[in-house]
């Protein structure tokens, strides 16, 4: 039975131990997992935001510039009359007129002062596009004149005249102040435009139509990959190093702690002669060394104590045994028994020394041995 209770107690140690070691490891590996990847995260966002704002305020001082260059290059009187002179038809590009030449031809040049880009196949396109436009009677209607694309061959852009409704309101504001659309982008055929639009102005300072700059938008979508490029494969090497950093600073932490769980098992069992200073390390001394010797110190406490209390016990049961014996001769010697035989035995020397001649011989003590 203790034998059975023994094999139980050992089972109980080495279970609690292995279920220590892991939980401990497991709670530092999530812990600092969680931490750190909300410390990325906030980090991510907070970068990938800034980042791109600052892109998007460089689009809009650019998009701000190239519309007012254009707007103050233009000769607000010759763009009003030509979008009135009803000669001209609506529809097609009538490059034939010099007004609508001036004013197209000085699109084309901002544009290809602007440089070139890289569309989503590869291809090398430009990287504005300029058109002018004015406001109309029917609600939301704007009307475009000109477009800096009109010169291309073959020609093409927004034809002379032809009416077009915004998806955005920043087109419709361009007709009253310098607006610009970047934070919802237009996507059509050709990819996505960000936008900025300026009016322009007659000799007396009235507004007579608006110029209008479409960007594509490869600045912040580049900027943004660029990113997501770098910083998706840093935050996986690092998470990666961190997950194997906190395992092994866990082990390194466990190993100890383990261990004396498992020397102080075998202390449970009796056996006193284990070292606990190898726990300890005299290099970086730290709580756990300082655990160790103080459980040393315990256990050799304990030893002495025990082996102690071995001898006092030893001889507590020579005493009890002597005790024992003694009352055990005096209960046998006060019995009527005893002192029958004790009598008989008298007179059978009594009758043996006379029958000799001999001395009679003394009484023997009842209680002598």
């Amino acid at each position: 039975m203790s034998n059975h209770v023994s094999t139980l107690e050992k089972v109980d140690v080495h279970k609690s131990i292995f279920e220590t070691q892991i939980s401990i490891r497991v709670k530092m590996l999530v812990f600092f997992t969680l931490m750190f990847s909300v410390v990325f995260a906030l980090a991510f966002y907070w970068f990938y935001d800034f980042s791109t704002q600052l892109a998007m305020d460089g689009l809009a001082r650019d998009l701000t510039a190239i519309a007012e260059q254009a707007a103050v290059n233009i000769n607000g009187d010759e763009h009003q009359t030509l979008y009135e002179d009803t000669a001209l038809p609506d529809g097609g590009r009538p490059l034939e007129d010099e007004r609508y030449l001036d004013v197209v031809s000085l699109l084309d040049l901002i544009k290809k002062t602007q440089g070139m880009a890289v569309d989503s196949q590869g291809n090398e396109i430009f990287r504005v596009l300029l058109y002018t436009y004015v406001a109309t009677d029917e609600p939301g209607v704007v009307k475009f004149v000109g477009s800096s694309s009109a010169l291309n061959d073959p020609p093409s852009g927004a034809e002379f005249r032809k009416s077009y409704e915004p998806q955005s309101g920043a087109m419709r504001d361009g007709l009253n102040r310098t607006t610009v659309n970047i934070s919802e982008p237009i996507t059509d055929q050709w990819g996505i435009w960000v936008s900025g639009f300026t009016p322009i102005h007659n000799s007396q300072g009235d507004i007579v139509g608006a110029v209008g700059v479409d960007m594509r938008d490869t600045t912040v979508v580049a900027l943004q990959n660029r990113i997501k490029n770098a910083v998706i494969p840093a935050f996986l090497i690092t998470y990666v190093a961190l997950f194997v950093a906190v395992y092994l600073i866990s082990y390194g932490i466990t190993r100890p702690i383990a261990k004396l769980t498992k020397m102080a098992g075998s202390i449970a069992e009796g056996n006193y002669d284990i070292n606990l200073s190898s726990v300890a390390t005299d290099r970086f001394p730290d709580e756990i060394g300082q655990l160790a010797e103080v459980f040393q110190l315990m256990v050799n406490k304990v030893r002495i104590r025990e082996e102690t209390l071995k001898k006092q016990v030893a001889d507590l049961k020579i005493e009890i045994d002597q005790t024992k014996r003694n009352q055990q001769v005096g209960e046998i010697v006060g019995t009527d028994f005893f002192q029958d035989l004790q009598a008989k035995a008298k007179a059978m020397r009594r009758r043996r020394g006379g029958s000799k001649g001999s001395k009679p011989v003394e009484e023997d003590n009842p209680g002598s041995s």
